[in-house]
């Protein structure tokens, strides 16, 4: 394994703290999968077509993810290191790259689709889906290269299903009176299981299965409102 690769993994995983271990624990459980599905299915709510995007570019993203790491097999740090800081349960197969960082990826750029680029909320969101990429690394549970090539494949996904989305006929499926419902009932049902005992990685990352479901209920039960009181 590349020397570069491990020394740059020792810098950051060696460079832990309590007060880093509590917030970083939580914030790289942005990465999670039922998240990030959350996320896109309540931005489609509010921007169906870059919702829409982001969802396509989510799973097409994870797909590729998947497939590399059946195909390279390489081991986590934990696997061949000693003395690994580990936030949650040890990982120790299938690091490269890091799915995580691939979602987060996805988010990255999503968040200046959004927003135009000049606006801090863009660069806020931004940080927060790095900052949870770099919490594999902090974690324990991927080497810097993975969460690197991780976020490489999200980004160009993301990008490739943006330019694509813009050949979708999306004005005509919202002007059906079934695509807000559908949308609205995906929400309701990720949150539900997300809510109900699911349970989250990393483990550190478990408050977040407490708060996310609530403002996303709270989001699809605002937009049906206003929905419901447009059509009478």
């Amino acid at each position: 394994m590349n020397s570069l690769n491990i020394d740059a993994f020792r810098i950051i995983n060696d460079a832990h703290s309590p007060s880093f271990d509590a917030i970083i624990g939580i914030v790289s459980g942005l990465g999670d999968g039922l998240v990030i599905a959350l996320c896109c299915a309540v931005l489609m709510l509010y921007r169906f077509r870059l919702g829409m995007a982001a969802t396509v570019a989510f799973l097409l993203s994870g797909i590729i993810a998947q497939l590399l790491k059946r195909a390279f097999d390489m081991p986590r740090p934990p696997a061949v290191l000693e003395h690994v800081h580990v936030l949650g349960a040890a990982l120790h197969s299938h690091s490269f790259p890091s799915g995580h960082a691939t979602s987060d990826g996805v988010m990255v750029l999503l968040a200046f689709l959004i927003w135009q680029c000049r606006d801090w909320r863009s660069f806020v969101m931004a940080g927060l889906f790095l900052m949870a990429a770099y919490g594999r690394i902090y974690g324990g549970v991927h080497f810097p290269l993975d969460v690197v090539v991780g976020l490489f494949i999200g980004v160009t996904t993301m990008w490739f299903c943006h330019r694509w989305s813009q050949s979708w006929p999306v004005e005509a499926w919202k002007k059906t009176d079934w695509w807000w419902r559908i949308v609205g009932m995906i929400v309701v049902i990720e949150a539900a299981v997300l809510g109900l005992g699911y349970r989250m990685q990393p483990s550190t990352a478990q408050p977040l299965a407490a708060i996310l479901p609530l403002i996303a209920l709270y989001l699809v039960m605002r937009f049906w409102k206003e929905e419901i009181n447009r059509e009478r």
